[in-house]
């Protein structure tokens, strides 16, 4: 029989795919967010490796009294630290990974039967923290949303 919240009568099948839909976009959101974390995690590691294996040469070229090599390794390893902290590799490998938790989570929430709109306004969110590179919660608020809040 055909209700007020659905016309037409099919309101299993509709929720269904409705549920389906919202899983499919949440695990295309996972995919992505995985994606990054690889790639930050893999630059992060090679910065943190080739700086390790500089500090060794620079360690051994000193003690043969190679004094050129040691400059030349001492300016490679200064160029690798200015690339770690221009390009923050570590900070966003950590935010990646609670926001590949979370979206984990968010599954979970949808395949327990979570209420749909709920699960649609966390992804949302987190959406919004991806595309701003900001950790959960933090996302941009507006006057009218801070005095929401405070009362």
């Amino acid at each position: 029989m055909a209700t007020l919240s659905d016309p037409l009568g099919n309101s299993t099948s509709t929720a269904a795919a409705d549920t389906n839909a919202l899983l499919a976009e949440v695990n295309a959101f996972l995919d992505d967010c995985q994606h990054r974390l690889a790639f930050n995690t893999r630059w992060d590691n090679m910065l943190n490796v080739a700086g390790i294996v500089l500090s060794v040469a620079i360690i051994a070229s000193g003690a043969f009294e190679l004094s050129k090599l040691t400059s030349i390794l001492g300016g490679l390893v200064a160029a690798i630290v200015t690339a770690q902290r221009a390009f923050p590799f570590g900070s966003r490998v950590q935010f990646y990974r609670v926001l590949v938790g979370q979206t984990e989570n968010l599954i979970t929430d949808v395949r327990t039967g979570a209420p749909l709109p709920t699960v649609a306004t966390t992804l949302k969110s987190l959406r919004l923290d991806f595309a701003q590179q900001l950790p959960r919660g933090s996302s941009f608020n507006t006057d009218e949303t801070e005095k929401k809040q405070k009362e």
